[in-house]
């Protein structure tokens, strides 16, 4: 790791137009910069300029992550999406002795709940897997408009589910659970490269500020799609009176356009529809509060009030989380204007005789 230093030089000018400045000697050293190498350089919005070594990012392409396959399932699973968290792209997967079919079984399972990695190499005792997809042609944007849209679809088969109790559509919204996860698990992914490398937000057309905003609209997706998925297992196999039914339809149908309002409000950067979201959505608490009132006065047996319970306090969730994403709204809002702000503002100007 390279220590922190800072240092100072002095602009020369050669020529009419040409300014010229020297780099440190450990830098150079460090990061095996030679004569006639070639640097990115990447301006800020606050006037720093970004040089970067290896303008090809060919250390990072080739970034190879070892993961032991005598380790149990549940741990060899953990550790892959770890080192694909962290932004390895080569994941070789080893064993001290030859693997057995559920091994290798286990392992394209686990390629299969990201995004990208795909067995490129396979031999008796290891298996080579290799992220094939380029981050950048993966857009933030992209990345939640997609988790918005399975998000509101899975609500929708719940309901149905609460409607019928039919164990198929239960199952129907459970793998898009892991829709959702592989794109949250690829928008995470993305976070981390942009904070290591700058330029990766250049080329998805966003500043390096907006990545946080973005990471925590995609975890809270996530998590709306997790509620979905619980509202469904507790109505799978189910029958409730058409009354409670036609409430807790009528009381999603209003938290799902909350949901709706608050991520348009993000793509968008309103701040007066953002701020407006997140009052409607505190004032909503009431609708769950009056389901939760109608459950108790029902008197029913514990086998139908507990799962309306679970599924109510699901809808309640999926609110909160609607309004954290108006709030996310907001502060991505005023994160923009910060740095427009910053772009727009003069920088500080040389001392003469320096």
């Amino acid at each position: 790791m390279l220590p922190f230093f800072m240092e100072t030089r002095k602009i020369q000018v050669t020529g009419k137009s040409t300014y010229v400045v020297s780099l440190p000697k450990k830098w150079v050293v460090k990061v095996n910069v030679r004569n006639g190498d070639s640097v990115a350089l990447l301006p800020l919005p606050d006037g720093t300029l970004l040089l970067n070594p290896h303008i090809t990012n060919k250390d990072r392409e080739h970034a190879k992550k070892a993961i032991q396959v005598d380790e149990d399932i549940e741990q060899m699973h953990r550790s892959f999406i770890a080192s694909y968290l962290a932004g390895y792209n080569i994941f070789e997967f080893r064993s001290r002795s030859s693997m057995d079919k559920e091994k290798k079984a286990a392992i394209r399972k686990i390629c299969k709940s990201v995004i990208g990695p795909e067995i490129v190499e396979e031999g008796e005792n290891f298996i080579v897997v290799r992220n094939l997809l380029d981050s950048s042609d993966f857009t933030f944007s992209k990345g939640i408009r997609r988790m918005h849209a399975i998000t509101r679809d899975m609500h929708t088969m719940a309901m149905d589910v609460i409607k019928t109790g039919r164990q198929d559509l239960a199952d129907e919204v459970r793998q898009r659970d892991d829709d959702v996860d592989k794109l949250y698990w690829m928008i995470a992914k993305q976070y981390n490269l942009v904070l290591r490398d700058v330029s990766i937000a250049d080329r998805m057309g966003i500043r390096p500020q907006e990545a946080l905003g973005y990471l925590l609209v995609a975890r809270t997706f996530e998590r709306i799609a997790d509620h979905a998925t619980r509202i469904a297992n507790h109505s799978s196999g189910k029958k409730w009176g058409p009354e409670i039914v036609l409430k807790l339809q009528e009381a999603n149908e209003r938290i799902i356009a909350l949901m709706d309002d608050a991520a348009n409000s993000f793509h968008k950067g309103k701040f007066d529809q953002a701020y407006n979201i997140v009052n409607n959505g505190h004032n909503m608490f009431k609708i769950t509060e009056r389901l939760t009132q109608d459950i108790v006065s029902m008197n029913a047996v514990s086998e139908i009030s507990v799962p309306l319970t679970f599924i109510v306090d699901s809808l309640e969730r999926t609110r909160a989380y609607a309004v954290d994403i108006a709030e996310t709204a907001i502060n991505q809002v005023y994160s923009v204007q910060f740095n427009e702000d910053l772009m727009n503002a003069p920088l500080p100007q040389a001392k003469s005789g320096t």
